[in-house]
């Protein structure tokens, strides 16, 4: 079974590349030669290419019988979407479908974020973020394309991605590393939605059952880890203690803040014409935001706050029978990553 992952050179298709190397003949797809250094290193071929080409796509998708389209195209930029970074994205979607073999499974991974507010109460309802949006547009393209080809679509809102070559273990390690104790602003007993690239490999054989059918499924470890689990799966000897955090209760100028923050150009003409009540509030928001900036760069490292904390438990449907994610993580092994990890 040859399964093929678009977007193969980024932080998941790169470790999931490898996880994938004993279980079936897996051929990562980039788009240049450079792309393709760090995994033929570790001696995994690579086939090179742009799927969001049409000639190309042919080529090289017209033998796989799964396509994991871990890819997200954005401006070079300013790092977010624009119309010609959309177009591409759903090219890639549309080519997968129509370019590889009759039978093949064509999985999207899409994230979390596309739930919008109803995981993130930070998230205005009326205004999401561009890059939720974005994600929903991506993942009814799936939808569409799975019932216009005949072939099974999935869709992965995955939660936040860890694994050895993950930013966001990285950043644990080295918090617990740096400082004999550490705080962390988040419930102990919360849900994480933490997901294990692991559990990821699992879910993508699991989609290759004739019982599950095309759909958008929600993804974390199996069964769903606290953020005491995450920390204490890390911890050596560090001394841990956890504050639930403060109300999650969103002022207006907090959310007028945080769409300030991605869109300046386009809304601070109107916070210009909005009640000047607003604008002081916005100032002090600010204010806020910038001397705990300055606070950090301090060195008071110690304390931990993330946006993440105040997720609520991700909604959706989730695939039946998944492995648990501890027991597989017994048993994970994945070196190429090792000189990072010690760096950290």
């Amino acid at each position: 079974m040859k399964i093929a992952i678009i977007g193969a050179n980024g932080n998941v298709g790169t470790e999931l590349s490898y996880l994938l190397k004993d279980n079936c003949d897996v051929i990562p797809i980039v788009r240049n030669r450079i792309g393709s250094v760090f995994l033929e290193h570790h001696g995994i071929s690579c086939r090179i290419g742009d799927i969001s080409n049409s000639e190309t796509a042919k080529t090289l998708l017209k033998d796989i019988d799964v396509v994991v389209n871990a890819t997200w195209v954005s401006d070079r930029f300013s790092g977010s979407q624009n119309q010609t970074s959309k177009l591409i994205n759903k090219t890639i979607i549309e080519n997968s479908f129509k370019y590889s073999k009759k039978n093949a499974v064509i999985i999207y991974l899409s994230t979390i974020r596309a739930f919008a507010n109803k995981v993130d109460p930070t998230t205005s309802k009326f205004w999401p973020p561009r890059y939720d949006v974005e994600k929903q547009f991506l993942e009814k393209i799936m939808k569409k394309n799975s019932s216009k080809y005949n072939k099974k679509g999935i869709s992965f809102r995955c939660g936040h991605v860890f694994g050895e070559g993950q930013p966001n273990t990285r950043a644990i390690r080295k918090a617990l590393s740096e400082n004999e104790t550490l705080t962390i602003n988040a419930n102990a007993n919360s849900a994480s939605n933490i997901l294990h690239i692991i559990t990821l490999k699992d879910a993508i054989f699991k989609c290759l059952e004739k019982n599950i059918v095309s759909n958008t499924y929600s993804l974390v470890n199996n069964p769903q880890w606290t953020w005491k689990q995450i920390y204490d799966f890390y911890n050596t000897n560090c001394v841990l203690k956890f504050v639930s955090p403060h109300s999650t209760n969103v002022s207006l100028s907090q959310k007028i803040f945080k769409l300030m923050k991605g869109n300046k150009k386009i809304l601070m003409p109107i916070l210009y014409n909005m009640p000047k009540r607003f604008e002081s509030k916005v100032i002090m928001e600010l204010s806020i935001r910038k001397y705990k900036s300055e606070i950090n760069k301090m060195g008071l490292r110690n304390i931990v706050t993330n946006g993440n904390f105040f997720y609520i438990p991700i909604p959706g449907i989730q695939l039946p029978n998944l492995s648990k994610t501890s027991d597989m993580l017994d048993n994970y092994n994945c070196p190429i990553f090792e000189i990072e990890k010690n760096e950290s």
